[in-house]
């Protein structure tokens, strides 16, 4: 089915201060077979402090169909509208730049892209073996449960960091924090496309200090965002 929908797959990983794991999870990208499809993989780094933009640059001339590009507007939603912006396949996946998400799930979230108008999530809360902090679990749970509420889905893990959708739906992911990733949930569902989600790995989180991003303020500030989406028109 997917072979008579889309011609292309554009991998997206927004990086920012990720110089110890870019190197490896951009081998495990490589190296997973998604054919018939093409393979275009886009590095956006947001203005990283460390050595993540030099080594993204050198993996790129050495790979082929892979491009970078620098996004100064902070804030992981600024870089992955920006890898949008520049992606030319007709399908999209948002990969991070840490080593939590397997790529080798890949695959599964490529076998549910059966129409124009679906959007697949990778949720970690389908796998029995989930790993994660208690506090990290319940946090999203909440959210999720929020958004379920809201706007009348049943998903089970609504902050994923594996979202593959159409090129259509790609106007839906504003730029911003953390919070642009609820967002597209809004909208894309505020605009006719349905959501279905596979079960996928997860590794450890790493803590703070080893390079974790989001913040449990940006947990609670999700929680207004969401309600504040929900009584906007779609757009």
């Amino acid at each position: 089915m997917i072979m008579n929908l889309y011609q292309k797959l554009s991998i997206i990983i927004p990086a920012y201060n990720e110089e110890k794991t870019l190197a490896e999870i951009m081998k495990k990208v490589k190296e997973i077979t998604i054919l018939p499809l093409e393979k275009e993989i886009i590095i956006v780094d947001n203005n990283s402090t460390d050595k993540t933009l030099e080594i993204a640059e050198n993996i790129a001339q050495n790979t082929q169909n892979t491009r970078v590009f620098l996004e100064k507007e902070k804030g992981k939603g600024f870089a992955v509208r920006r890898g949008l912006f520049e992606a030319t396949g007709d399908l999209l996946l948002i990969q991070d730049a840490d080593l939590e998400y397997n790529p080798e799930d890949i695959p599964k979230l490529l076998e549910k892209a059966i129409s124009k108008k679906t959007v697949v999530y990778g949720s970690r809360n389908l796998n029995p073996k989930r790993k994660g902090g208690f506090l990290v679990k319940m946090g999203v749970l909440f959210l999720t449960k929020e958004f379920n509420l809201l706007f009348g889905l049943k998903l089970t893990d609504l902050w994923t960091c594996y979202k593959l959708f159409p090129k259509e739906a790609s106007v839906y992911f504003k730029g911003g924090g953390f919070e642009s990733e609820l967002l597209f949930s809004a909208l894309v569902v505020k605009n006719g496309f349905n959501i279905v989600e596979v079960p996928i790995s997860y590794n450890n989180p790493r803590t703070k200090a080893e390079g974790k991003k989001i913040r449990y303020r940006d947990g609670f500030w999700g929680i207004f965002v969401l309600l504040g989406e929900k009584f906007r028109k779609a757009n």
